[in-house]
């Protein structure tokens, strides 16, 4: 069993009251106060272990996975950018230069390093996963299809890797496929949050199909997940509506009201299926 983190801390605590093995207890100190959330204290150890070693690959990295904790991205980028030079075959710092300048909105260069980190590790299913999600979010959804596709023979169990390749069937308009694709993953791993996002899409293909008895089915058992997305409760009421059933509609829309007395659109419905 490896060390907590309050013994990290007490032990590289005691190594610089010696004065022994700084560099690297600055650097420990660095990565257990991070693992306890106290990212203001972890930067301070970073930076101290760069004043005794200005070229730590170890303490840039920490720094820039804090500083990206922090959302400061420029300090994220250029702190990584210095330890991936000094490390540029690994392929996890890679990754995290990738997931920096992908938050950093440089989809691009993301996909470059995510390509990279592949290059090194062609099993690194984050970087497969999240190399997708940059070419879904640029609108090329036939690509991230495909590399969904790749995530999941990696992982069968990636569930965010079936929902995200169901979201690019629907907008490929191939809905048929995302059905099936969906209700696998909701068959598959019933429990799981990606499954209930899942149930919302599944529900909207069938409503647009004006399929509104399934797609109720579907909206309802989302609720079971998201008892008070008021948006999901909008569907399930619409659904029943369209469906004939008035007394569920109300039932659908007064939990939104109860939510929110505000929304107007549930309002407007509930005015127009007719209060009890």
């Amino acid at each position: 069993m490896g060390l907590t983190s309050d013994q990290i801390i007490k032990r590289a605590s005691q190594c610089l009251k010696k004065g022994q093995n700084k560099i690297s207890a600055e650097v420990a100190l660095g990565i257990a106060f991070y693992e306890k959330g106290d990212i203001d204290a972890a930067i301070e150890h970073y930076l101290n272990a760069l004043v005794h070693s200005p070229d730590s690959a170890e303490a840039h990295a920490g720094l820039g996975m804090s500083y990206a904790r922090k959302g400061n991205h420029e300090q994220s980028l250029t702190h990584l950018e210095k330890s991936w030079q000094k490390n540029p075959e690994c392929s996890l710092l890679a990754n995290w230069l990738a997931d920096a300048w992908f938050d950093a909105g440089n989809l691009d260069r993301a996909i470059e390093l995510y390509a990279e980190a592949l290059r090194l590790n062609a099993s690194d299913n984050n970087a497969q996963n999240d190399m997708a999600d940059a070419y879904r979010l640029k609108g090329d959804f036939a690509t991230a299809l495909d590399l969904y596709d790749r995530a999941i023979a990696i992982d069968p169990g990636d569930t965010n890797a079936m929902l995200e390749k169901g979201q690019c069937l629907v907008a490929l308009k191939r809905p048929e496929e995302a059905l099936t694709c969906l209700t696998t993953l909701i068959e598959n791993f019933p429990a799981s949050r990606d499954s209930a996002t899942a149930m919302v899409v599944c529900g909207t293909i069938l409503a647009k199909t004006r399929q509104f008895g399934k797609a109720s089915m579907w909206f309802e058992k989302a609720l079971e997940f998201f008892p008070f997305n008021r948006q999901v409760l909008l569907q399930a009421a619409s659904c029943a509506m369209n469906n004939g059933e008035p007394e569920k509609a109300r039932s659908f829309l007064g939990r939104i009201l109860d939510l929110n007395p505000a929304d107007q659109r549930a309002a407007e419905l509930l005015n127009k299926v007719g209060r009890r």
